[in-house]
């Protein structure tokens, strides 16, 4: 039985209920580095911008990017913006747990946040790499840049081109973490069917249509990079 994929789903729609409770725990066990890239995205921020900020966090799920950096400076404000309904309720309890009144969070996307003042930075952690095609890919980073001031930074991170090789070792990582073999085989065809990876030199042709410099990698780790670009 051939499985019919949905390639124009919302991510939104992705990421709905049943995903959003366990998302936080099984991420952790998939993505080699995935708790080292949130730490290194946070020394990035804090090195580029004063002690007051505006951050917009894209595709923020269930707050993990937006409550780590506004516990780290209580001075930022932090706004995660993320279509999934479930997975913001999951952020708002968390951050009413944590008591952060600097972090806040708006259902929708970028495109449609009603805020008209630039902010001083942006994050995109694992999120692009769900668009297809370049114009999808090209407009979201558009749409970010019309949100930042001139020079501020994107950290960008997703999926990048990879082989089996690469797929082998992320098996082995989540295997030793008690990953299921039937969790294993979803990975293989979600990152066969449900990911759209860039290239390098893709990544720089996109970035810039969209009004931002060279990416400048900061982080690289099994098939997934993440990069700098500033606005121009």
């Amino acid at each position: 039985m051939t499985r019919t994929v949905d390639r124009t789903a919302a991510p939104g729609r992705r990421f709905a209920a049943g995903n959003a409770l366990g998302y936080d725990a099984r991420i952790g066990h998939l993505v080699p580095g995935y708790a080292e890239l949130h730490e290194i995205s946070a020394a990035v921020l804090a090195a580029r911008l004063p002690v007051s900020a505006r951050i917009l966090v894209a595709g923020a799920g269930t707050g993990t990017e937006t409550l780590a950096l506004a516990q780290a400076n209580p001075a930022w404000e932090v706004v995660g913006v993320d279509p999934s309904a479930d997975m913001l309720a999951v952020a708002r309890r968390r951050a009413a747990l944590a008591d952060l009144p600097n972090a806040r969070f708006v259902e929708g996307y970028v495109s449609g946040l009603a805020d008209p003042m630039p902010f001083d930075a942006a994050l995109s952690l694992l999120v692009m790499h769900f668009l297809a095609g370049d114009q999808a890919k090209s407009g979201y980073l558009a749409q970010i840049a019309d949100r930042l001031r001139p020079g501020a930074p994107l950290l960008l991170c997703d999926l990048t081109e990879h082989d089996d090789d690469d797929l082998d070792v992320m098996a082995e990582y989540a295997r030793a973490r008690y990953v299921d073999p039937q969790s294993l085989s979803a990975l293989r065809q979600r990152m066969a069917e449900d990911f759209y990876p860039v290239s390098d030199q893709r990544l720089q042709r996109l970035g810039e249509a969209a009004g931002f410099s060279p990416p400048r990698p900061y982080f690289r780790g099994v098939a997934f990079v993440a990069n700098e670009l500033r606005r121009s």
